[in-house]
């Protein structure tokens, strides 16, 4: 005999990332989600209150798979290589999730608890990376802005269709990271 799972929140947010995957993140339609959990547009109510409450479930399921995919690239690796593994998790993220990607960079304009939490999961995920440089609490902080704003400026530029002119992408991104990652190194060598 087959039970049926009964609908809650957490469903209605995982159907429609997913629909954010197949139809795009600002074509969701309250209908379509529906349908998506064979259910009547109506009974969507039982579980949120309207598409503002479904994007911001969405931001919120993004950030905390984006926060597993760091959290697990850097898992037994330290330093560089942690941060490397980072980088390279979070471009593929954003490259097989281009739509999840999206609802995170509207994370910020979204006032919720929920969100603000995922939000600092993922910075605390990269800060933990760097505790074995012992670095001030502001030398931290401003290589953490750094180090994703180099990782979203690429991963934003190559989604829009740039970078189709010679040389090798996979090697830009490196020697980009790279760069970064010397900039850390410098930062410990004038704390000692």
């Amino acid at each position: 005999m087959k039970h049926k799972t009964s609908l809650n929140r957490e469903l209605v947010f995982k159907a429609a990332s997913e629909l954010a995957e197949e139809v795009g993140l600002d074509h969701i339609e309250l209908k379509q989600l529906a349908a998506k959990l064979n259910i009547r547009p109506p009974s969507l109510y039982n579980h949120i209150s309207g598409l503002d409450e479904v994007y911001k479930g969405i931001a919120t399921l993004s950030m905390q798979r984006l926060e597993d995919v760091i959290r697990d690239a850097a898992m037994g690796k330290a330093k560089e290589d942690a941060l490397l593994e980072i980088a390279f998790a979070y471009r593929k993220f954003a490259k097989e999730h281009p739509e999840l990607y999206k609802s995170i960079m509207k994370a910020p304009s979204i006032e919720n608890d929920e969100v603000r939490e995922a939000k600092l999961s993922v910075v605390y995920s990269i800060c933990k990376v760097l505790n074995p440089y012992h670095l001030e609490d502001e030398d931290t902080i401003h290589f953490v802005r750094e180090f994703r704003s180099l990782l979203h400026g690429f991963v934003s530029l190559e989604e829009a269709g740039f970078f189709k002119v010679g040389y090798d992408i996979e090697k830009s991104y490196l020697r980009a990271v790279k760069n970064t990652i010397a900039a850390i190194d410098k930062l410990e060598e004038n704390d000692d």
